[in-house]
């Protein structure tokens, strides 16, 4: 049996489509936003738009936490660098939650000064890192008080950690971040909550030191710690200044680069709703803000100038041109010497009004150990115990749990209907609306293959997108007695490996339509990123999907509704069923609960429960990532509360899983799944196989 060349046996040039489509969208966007930024011409008209633009930068991180508990800071030993001391701070940014961070407090000190809070790039070694000491060292040789602070996932803040081995169990950091991020999507929520609210906190305890003026307090970091600049001058207003580093773009330049980032860098719907790059900037006017850039950085140049650029337009509105800069380093992705001297003469001048004349030099930096707050340098060594992230995000899921909708066994209706219940669906995955355009077939090739009669075909399931697929008919002789629509995880380039299934199935009176929806098998995205596992293609691809407040799994889930709507329009196509395996599994799942006009429905190897997932530390990341996740889908519904969308047909559970991998059991999957179904309003006949 045969599948797909490229593009499309050379009738369609797919290998750029799933890019395309998700930029376009992004685009229109672009253009209104750009157009809206135009008409903001009054200090007023962008205080409402600064406004908007937070709001909805909150509601996309999932909020902050509302109650400051008690900081329980510990100091656990001190450096004296001749200049300066450094403390090794400890401290619960929430219960039982320990931040590890290093002050660095100048002598002599007899006036409150200005302070500088420093977050930190990928560097597992977060505070320690020798660059980033420099920094730190640099701004207190000049007389600022600098905290530094260690990020979840880094320095001593490993989330996945054996402490009798003293060995990491995922990372490095950028890995751990994506890896615990995924659970926080689910959510509708970010991991860079944490990542700000750890800084606040921080924040907290400068203002308690006497040494520390709470008017002046500022903010730098670079990378990672760019990103962490810019979500906090979006959160927090009791920064009066920063200088965040290269990562500063706009999001178009960013988009077009193909690059992944770190899930607590992706912000649900700023492609739609902002913050884009200059919004985090102009969240600060008039205060002063210099971006930090280098001239051959993998994150564009181009992008940096355009986002200065479009603050400068919202700082004139306060007669602050002066106050927001951009300086341009002639190196490669790095928090350089350049860099480091600028920062350290953009605190000089608008903290103490001073010449920014500092030259930097050398900086001596110490060993990973001698800034370590705990004894063997990792929080949960010291605090076996203590919570992380995950534990964090299984709390905040538990507080917001939402009462189930049931539906009535009799009348199939309620408050929580199946007809809500799917909009619900289409709203929260992102299903694009236009199932009515026609389709026009192209069958560009028609074989027989060992008796077996296929054709293979291809079709525009939206504009600009192509879905392919390859039906297959029984041999001679054999009753056709329904049409499967066939999902597997790698679309028809599965046809060879899965010959004896397709041969057993078309024996028993199947006619078969194995399909591709956009991105998979005969229509699979070209290779376009350097991004390995987490942060590969697809990965990106969802990322890009989630800023645009969709997801790629509701764009299959259509696509897969495209294929039944092709199968209807076929003479000799009766009754139309639908089996998905693996990740296509997932999309059959939607599908089947979005149209009633699938006679059956066969999920092989599916997921349970998306809580599930949420509440595993140690999931299978393999199955489970952004293919098959929407922000925000626990806010809503779990798997099983779709259930009673499938009605009274036919639904057969194959080798379900949990979220480690493992098939459950049959008295499992009849306890956490079936019996919930049924109370849920499930009332089909439903197998376990």
């Amino acid at each position: 049996m045969r599948t797909f060349g490229p593009n499309v046996n050379g009738f369609h040039d797919v290998s750029d489509q799933m890019i395309d489509n998700l930029r376009r969208r992004a685009e229109a966007h672009f253009r209104r936003q750009e157009s809206e930024k135009g008409g903001l011409t009054s200090i007023a008209a962008f205080e409402e738009h600064r406004k908007r633009v937070r709001d909805h930068f909150m509601t996309a991180i999932g909020d902050l936490p509302e109650e400051r508990t008690p900081l329980n800071v510990q100091c656990t030993g001190s450096v004296d660098r001749g200049a300066f001391t450094i403390e090794k701070l400890i401290y619960e940014s929430l219960p039982e939650f320990y931040v590890t961070a290093a002050l660095y407090l100048p002598k002599g000190i007899v006036f409150p000064q200005p302070a500088v809070v420093f977050v930190h790039g990928h560097s597992d070694l977060g505070k320690s890192y020798p660059v980033y000491q420099a920094v730190c060292v640099d701004l207190a040789a000049n007389g600022f008080v600098v905290l530094a602070v260690d990020p979840p996932g880094q320095g001593e803040r490993f989330q996945y950690f054996d402490p009798e081995k003293g060995e990491r169990i995922i990372g490095g950091c950028t890995t751990e971040h994506t890896y615990a991020g995924l659970q926080f999507t689910l959510g509708g929520a970010s991991i860079g909550r944490h990542f700000i609210w750890d800084v606040m906190r921080g924040i907290d305890y400068l203002e308690t030191r006497p040494e520390v003026d709470p008017t002046r307090i500022g903010l730098t970091g670079n990378s990672g710690g760019g990103t962490q600049s810019c979500l906090l001058m979006m959160s927090e207003p009791r920064f009066a200044a920063s200088v965040p580093c290269t990562f500063v773009m706009t999001l178009e330049s960013y988009m077009k680069t193909g690059q992944a980032q770190d899930s607590e860098q992706i912000v649900p719907g700023c492609f739609v709703n902002g913050p884009d790059h200059d919004d985090y900037i102009t969240a600060m006017a008039p205060k002063p803000v210099l971006v930090g850039a280098a001239a051959y950085d993998y994150f564009p140049i181009e992008g940096a100038i355009e986002a200065v650029d479009r603050a400068k337009r919202i700082y004139a509105l306060y007669d602050a041109e002066d106050k927001v800069d951009i300086t341009i380093a002639p190196t490669r992705h790095q928090y350089s010497s350049y860099l480091r001297e600028a920062c350290v003469n953009w605190y000089k001048r608008h903290f103490r009004g001073e010449s920014p004349d500092f030259t930097t030099g050398e900086p001596e930096t110490l060993p990973d150990e001698a800034l370590w707050a705990t004894p063997n340098g990792q929080v949960l060594d010291l605090y076996p115990n203590s919570k992380t992230v995950f534990d964090l995000n299984r709390e905040r899921l538990e507080e917001s749990r939402l009462p189930p909708a049931v539906i009535n066994r009799d009348t199939g209706h309620d408050g929580g209907n199946t007809d809500q219940m799917r909009e619900t669906i289409g709203e929260v995955l992102g299903i694009p609306e236009g199932r009515s355009q026609k389709i026009y077939p192209r069958i560009v090739a028609e074989n027989i293959v060992d008796g077996y009669e296929t054709e293979e075909i291809f079709f525009f399931s939206e504009p600009n997108i192509v879905v392919t697929g390859v039906f297959i008919h029984p041999l001679d002789g054999t009753a056709v007695e329904q049409t499967d629509l066939v999902l597997f995880e790698n679309g028809t380039n599965d046809i060879p490996d899965k010959r004896e299934w397709l041969e057993s199935r078309l024996a028993s009176g199947r006619q078969l339509f194995v399909f591709d929806p956009r991105g998979i098998g005969g229509v699979q995205a070209r290779p376009f990123n350097r991004g390995g596992n987490p942060h590969g293609g697809e990965y990106k691809l969802g990322s890009d999907a989630i800023m645009l407040g969709i997801s790629t799994l509701g764009l299959r889930v259509f696509d897969i509704l495209r294929g039944y709507d092709y199968l209807r329009t076929r003479e000799d196509v009766n009754q139309v069923g639908l089996y998905g395996i693996g990740k296509s599994a997932f999309y059959a799942y939607f599908a089947g609960a979005l149209e009633d006009g699938f006679a059956s429905l066969e999920f092989d190897n599916l997921l349970y429960s998306y809580r599930n997932l949420t509440d595993t530390r140690y999931y299978d990341q393999e199955r489970y990532d952004l293919e098959v996740m929407a922000w925000g889908i626990l806010r809503h519904f779990d798997l099983v509360d779709l259930a009673p969308c499938f009605g009274n047909r036919p639904v057969r559970w194959i080798a379900p899983r949990n979220a480690k991998g493992e098939i459950l059991t049959d008295e499992a999957f009849n306890w956490k799944f079936l019996a919930v179904a049924k109370e849920r309003g499930y009332s089909g006949e439903a197998t376990r196989t």
